[in-house]
């Protein structure tokens, strides 16, 4: 049975009775940037460590998607089903044209530097991706190449359809997940050293203003804010110390799953997207709930 850690009663209304983890993949090395694609009903991740990606079907297990992967971390699906993912080790945006089977890099430098190690990578409705930038991929060697940085800050980016690439906040120590609102009208970004959420509007022309701190991060537990979901309940998802920490939309947190090992990201899947499958280091998990994700196209 999973623990939870229980801070609100609302929180136990998240979840069938009886719900509890289920491990559905093991043997990684360290497991990041699960997508669920929700017309063929798989899931991808990366293995950071090994540098490979697995695709996941259910029945069928795990099989290797692309080998080697530059050290992929996030991924995310852009507005025609293809796939987007952060290299760690090649300092880069790619997408997965033809189903895989070419690899284009679509963000590499900012003003003629080489972008850190490219992180957690979303796409909104109006095609434009946005990604976090920290420094991660040139700092520990499990998790890329130790390299010296060419920019001088961890940045956020906002990449638009005419290939346009655009610093959108600067200010962080460690960027790492990101996610956006239902109504796209607001970005949350978490600082993994810092150990908070910030939110930002998002105007029409993809400026971004405010920045404000929205929810600390807090838990008994070594582990950091990364990865980030919405949901169509308004509920924002992060991870963070002891497992996955679910807030309102007002940032009141209600409880966490707690995990047996550092979880990193997740996202919603299954066929009603209530399935919440976590990535956390050596394994991948599913837990069902009560909570309905946003398909990423």
């Amino acid at each position: 049975m999973t623990q939870f850690d229980i801070r609100d009663p609302a929180f136990s209304d998240l979840f069938p009775d009886g719900a509890g983890l289920q491990e559905i993949a093991t043997g990684f090395g360290f497991t990041e940037g699960p997508i669920w694609h929700p017309h063929d009903k798989w899931l991808m991740f990366s293995d950071i460590q090994e540098s490979k990606q697995y695709i996941w079907r259910e029945g069928a297990g795990h099989s290797i998607f692309r080998q080697p992967s530059n050290q992929a971390n996030g991924n995310f699906f852009d507005r025609d089903g293809q796939v987007l993912t952060c290299e760690h080790a090649a300092s880069q945006v790619t997408i997965h044209d033809h189903s895989g089977k070419r690899v284009r890099p679509i963000a590499t430098h900012y003003e003629g530097r080489a972008l850190n190690s490219p992180n957690d990578v979303i796409c909104d409705s109006l095609g434009r991706i946005w990604f976090t930038d920290p420094a991660y991929g040139r700092t520990r060697a499990d998790l890329g190449i130790i390299r010296d940085q060419e920019l001088a800050f961890q940045g956020v980016y906002r990449l638009d359809p005419d290939g346009s690439l655009h610093l959108v906040a600067r200010d962080f120590d460690q960027p790492n997940g990101l996610c956006l609102s239902q109504d796209e009208t607001r970005l949350f970004i978490n600082d993994s050293p810092r150990g908070h959420i910030r939110v930002f509007d998002v105007a029409a022309d993809g400026a971004l203003s405010g920045g404000e701190i929205w929810a600390n991060v807090v838990g008994d537990g070594p582990w950091v804010p990364d990865g980030m979901k919405t949901t169509t309940q308004d509920h924002i998802l992060c991870n963070g110390p002891s497992g996955v920490h679910v807030f309102t939309a007002d940032a009141q947190c209600l409880g966490v799953i707690l995990m047996p090992q550092k979880s990193t990201n997740f996202c919603f899947g299954g066929a009603d997207m209530t399935s919440l499958f976590i990535t956390a280091s050596a394994s991948v998990y599913r837990i069902e709930t009560r909570m309905t994700g946003l398909a990423m196209f």
